[in-house]
């Protein structure tokens, strides 16, 4: 097969590297694929196999006014449309809402077929009326549709004609394990992920605040870049972290960072599959996660390889301060963890991504 697949960009986060790892694997196979990002490419922060055809398209800029986002859009559909065109692919891959949306609009009645792969929660995170009125209307246009978890996939299903199958994401395995006499004498709680407001980190500081207030020897760190980075900074000053508290950007490779933390939460409002939790239980991090809608539901055994609570400031800091507390229990969910990496494993991953590119490219093949 060959395959075109879009994306916004490689500048980090978990659908960026799913669709980096999934196309030089998929291309390792016998494939051939083209990856087209709306970036530049100039900030790639995934590699991709050097057999996989990059084309940046360079349209990743601020827009002024409603007028000009409108001709912005007109301007990026236009030029996937072109850009497919021009690869002549057996099957297109679109990452990600916005993208998706893009995409198929591109296309339109063009016999190419496209695989859409929604990649966070789409009950959970709208995109206004605008982007989910052209959502509901072409992603009906879809060949086949990818979600994440079976609550994702219910809601796309009232919006395609066709079944929608669920691939969850997959995790490397890592090249060193978590020293944990090392990690537990740092006494140091971490969070990875865009410094945005879905991924809830103004949360995780005042829940390590509450939890941690009589025990000043514990920091917070957070690694990751985005929107909400002085608003966080602000928070921590108010709640008189100080030192206490560490911003230190995006950070790669994510592993030495994972595998010196004494423990790892995660916070989020709402999740897709979490990247950031997969790696940390991988490298034997004991993980804390609040029980949003998606995601860490269908990745944690709760008590037993990692720790779900209340979606809540106050759950969170409960299950931060119960892990603070117990350090049996904490260890006993770092040595459980580690087992994720057989349950989400990127072969069967690349599998099942494969199956549902060639349903779509050669339809009625058994």
């Amino acid at each position: 097969m060959k395959i075109a697949s879009v994306i916004h960009s490689l500048n980090g986060g978990g659908a960026e590297r799913i669709l980096a790892g999934l196309l030089s694997r998929l291309v390792d196979r016998g494939h051939a694929a083209e990856l087209i990002t709306l970036d530049d490419g100039s900030q790639d922060r995934y590699p991709v196999d050097a057999a996989v055809g990059r084309r940046p398209l360079g349209l990743m800029r601020d827009t002024h006014g409603p007028w000009d986002k409108v001709r912005q859009t007109r301007r990026r559909v236009d030029a996937i449309g072109r850009a497919i065109a021009e690869a002549a692919p057996d099957v297109g891959l679109s990452f990600c809402d916005r993208t998706n949306i893009q995409v198929l609009e591109a296309v339109g009645r063009s016999p190419i077929p496209v695989v859409i792969a929604e990649r966070s929660d789409p009950a959970q995170q709208p995109l206004g009326p605008i982007w989910e009125h052209r959502r509901r209307r072409v992603y009906r246009q879809a060949t086949r549709v990818v979600a994440l978890t079976a609550s994702s996939a219910a809601t796309l299903q009232h919006w395609t004609h066709v079944p929608v199958t669920v691939i969850p994401s997959a995790v490397e395995r890592p090249p060193l394990v978590s020293d944990r006499r090392q990690a537990a004498a740092r006494r140091r709680v971490l969070g990875v992920g865009r410094l945005e407001t879905e991924k809830g980190f103004d949360r995780l500081v005042e829940a390590f605040g509450i939890a941690t207030n009589a025990d000043p020897d514990w920091s917070l760190r957070i690694l990751g870049e985005g929107s909400a980075r002085d608003e966080l900074l602000r928070l921590a000053e108010s709640l008189g972290l100080g030192e206490r508290f560490d911003l230190p950007g995006w950070v790669s490779p994510i592993w030495p960072p994972l595998a010196e933390a004494t423990l790892f939460a995660l916070p989020s409002r709402y999740e897709g599959f979490p990247s950031a939790l997969l790696e940390a239980m991988a490298v034997g991090v004991p993980c804390v996660a609040v029980d949003c809608e998606s995601g860490p539901r269908a990745i944690i055994d709760p008590g037993v390889d990692g720790l779900l609570v209340d979606n809540s400031v106050q759950g969170l800091a409960d299950g931060i301060r119960r892990l603070i507390e117990q350090p049996d229990f904490r260890e006993q969910l770092a040595d459980q963890g580690r087992s994720i990496t057989e349950r989400f494993g990127w072969e069967a991953m690349v599998d099942a991504y494969q199956n549902v590119l060639r349903e779509a490219a050669e339809p009625g093949r058994p």
